[in-house]
């Protein structure tokens, strides 16, 4: 009776052996492939940046004039009129490799720069209609409520524009136009979200489908 288990063992442990060599060897092929692009893009001669994607911020269609004196809402206009005197790209998705490949490392610090204005700027505007839609206190009593979610979607609908993947910005706006009774909007939120080339793209097209197939969202 042992010999059976014995055989199988036997088996076992030559098909875990083998898995085990094609798995080592598919990750050696990979980190080596990983290396050749990392050589390639550390000897990618500087491109010019002139044709990039840069993002202006439109202040004078942004609600600037709305609690302007709350110290949430001032925050968020000191980091947008900042970052309006800067350049951003939106780099999302995109590693340091594929950004020195096809700019040149000499670029590169340039480069995470402009990512990074990129994600505080998203941040910032979904903080700002976070603060709008959210403060109940006295301060966000002087201005009415209907106002201020006016306001809101408008700072989404530009955050979104920019090409923000943050998940809850399409999640609160997508509300907002459920509220106002505005599915013929959700199509083109969809349409922007396939863009998206980060993580947040699957989470974000179900919300939509969702929205879209049910009218709400869970």
């Amino acid at each position: 009776m042992k010999y059976p288990f014995f055989a199988s063992f036997i088996v076992f442990g030559f098909l875990f052996s083998f898995s085990m060599k094609r798995r080592t060897k598919t990750e050696k092929k990979y980190v080596d492939h990983f290396w050749e692009r990392e050589r390639m893009a550390d000897s990618t001669r500087r491109k010019s940046l002139e044709n990039l994607d840069y993002i202006a911020i439109p202040l004078n269609e942004l609600p600037m004039d709305i609690l302007a004196d709350l110290p949430e809402i001032k925050e968020c206009h000191d980091k947008i009129r900042e970052l309006s005197k800067k350049k951003i790209v939106n780099f999302a998705g995109y590693s340091n490799t594929d950004l020195k490949l096809t700019y040149g490392a000499p670029n590169i610090n340039l480069l995470s720069e402009y990512d990074k204005n990129f994600e505080e700027l998203i941040t910032t505007l979904q903080n700002w209609a976070s603060v709008l839609l959210q403060n109940w206190g006295e301060a966000a009593q002087a201005c009415p409520e209907e106002e201020r979610k006016q306001a809101a979607k408008t700072i989404l609908t530009y955050a979104v524009s920019a090409g923000s993947d943050i998940a809850a910005t399409y999640e609160r706006l997508t509300k907002l136009y459920l509220e106002y009774g505005e599915q013929v909007k959700i199509p083109d939120l969809k349409e922007k979200a396939e863009k998206i080339r980060s993580l947040s793209k699957g989470r974000v097209l179900a919300m939509l489908e969702e929205a879209e197939r049910n009218g709400k969202i869970s």
